[in-house]
């Protein structure tokens, strides 16, 4: 097992140990918000094991089959981040997020994406991906994940990450609001960060760095909840606040 591969398990086991955490949290601190933020990483250490073992899977029907499961994870369960900020938002008090309109209008974007992108996902088709160690399955083969010299480059479709940019997006302007208007900072601080191993090209990594990224966003969207609920209680609770 190469670098790479060893890489993807390591991220593996953090997702996995920000999921066991997240579920003793929230058993201490109920909310809507962190129960709806969480729900990524139910799969999100599973896409990490599948790309760490999948040259030891080997191509073929078996791993296409898991890869099906990867993508559809990520196309279900990404969304539900979209209502979990916005549900953080109206448990803090902000008075923009009351309106039940505003509330339905995160629900109408998160599944706006989840629709376009499992109508994408439902017409195009899987190819054997390649990268250092790496293998998986994607719809798109590009020069830099070519499994050798009769791959056809360009062949596929690129479904574009638009849901996890908006979403990066959301948290860092959430982020700056929150730490305007209750001083907390550090969903903020972290969503930036964040966003920094995001902006590494796929290209040299394989995506790899991109990866790093997501159990950083993930927790200090977590921990916000959690300040929140400790802040103001849990959102199943009456609440008077409103502050902004």
């Amino acid at each position: 097992m190469g670098l790479f591969s060893t890489g993807y398990l390591v991220i593996a086991v953090v997702d996995f140990a920000l999921l066991v955490w997240a579920l003793g949290q929230y058993k201490k601190y109920p909310s809507t918000a962190l129960w709806l933020a969480m729900t990524p990483l139910y799969l999100l250490w599973f896409d990490n094991v599948l790309i760490g073992l999948g040259s030891t899977i080997g191509e073929g029907d078996l791993l296409k089959g898991l890869n099906n499961v990867r993508f559809l994870g990520h196309y279900i369960m990404l969304p539900f981040v979209i209502i979990a900020l916005g549900s953080l938002a109206r448990q803090a008090g902000f008075g923009w997020a009351q309106p039940k309109i505003v509330m339905g209008a995160f629900c109408a974007l998160a599944t706006y994406f989840m629709l376009h992108d499992l109508w994408l996902f439902y017409n195009a088709t899987l190819y054997p991906s390649c990268f250092a160690d790496t293998l998986r399955y994607t719809t798109h083969i590009s020069e830099f994940t070519a499994c050798g010299p009769d791959a056809e480059i360009g062949t596929g479709t690129r479904i574009a990450p638009i849901p996890a940019i908006t979403l990066s997006n959301l948290t860092i302007l959430l982020g700056a609001f929150m730490w305007w208007k209750i001083g907390y900072k550090w969903l903020f601080i972290g969503s930036v960060s964040a966003l920094l191993f995001f902006a590494v090209p796929f290209g040299p990594t394989g995506g790899i760095v991109g990866n790093m990224g997501e159990p950083i966003i993930t927790a200090v969207t977590l921990l916000a909840c959690i300040h929140v609920t400790k802040t103001f209680g849990s959102s199943k609770m009456p609440r008077t606040a409103t502050p902004g």
